[in-house]
């Protein structure tokens, strides 16, 4: 599986929505969760050699564009738990983030800086071709 987009599990009650990651169900053992906010521009536009990843809508609104090597896929994250899993050697970009976007990202490394990732989308069709 090299992508999936889902809605995490909600429970709403008189108290308000509580929605939940069982790190069980991920494809990959967690190593590292970070989180995005006021953001001005795009974040990601770049390819993983290794590291898998969950991005996840806490807040707001975001548009997520992956690539698999031959074509891009768009998801409109608009609501809260909404999650886009990415495996290795999957192009991601997340672009029109709403002023008040808050995103989630749960990953199979630790960051050791960007010599694991490829930075632009024509090496990266070379790479996986």
């Amino acid at each position: 599986m090299q992508s999936k987009f889902w809605t995490l599990p909600i429970f709403t009650d008189s108290r308000g929505s509580l929605s939940s990651v069982e790190f069980l169900d991920l494809p990959f053992k967690p190593k590292r969760i970070y989180f995005i906010y006021d953001v001005e521009g795009m974040r990601g536009g770049h390819a993983h050699k290794k590291e898998k990843e969950v991005f996840i809508c806490l807040k707001g609104s975001f548009t997520g564009k992956i690539h698999d090597g031959k074509r891009f896929t768009s998801f409109k994250f608009n609501k809260p738990g909404q999650a886009l899993y990415t495996a290795n050697l999957v192009w991601h970009e997340f672009n029109d983030f709403s002023k008040d976007a808050v995103m989630l990202a749960i990953s199979s490394t630790p960051y050791k800086g960007q010599k694991e990732y490829i930075m632009q989308l024509d090496d990266f069709i070379n790479y996986v071709k």
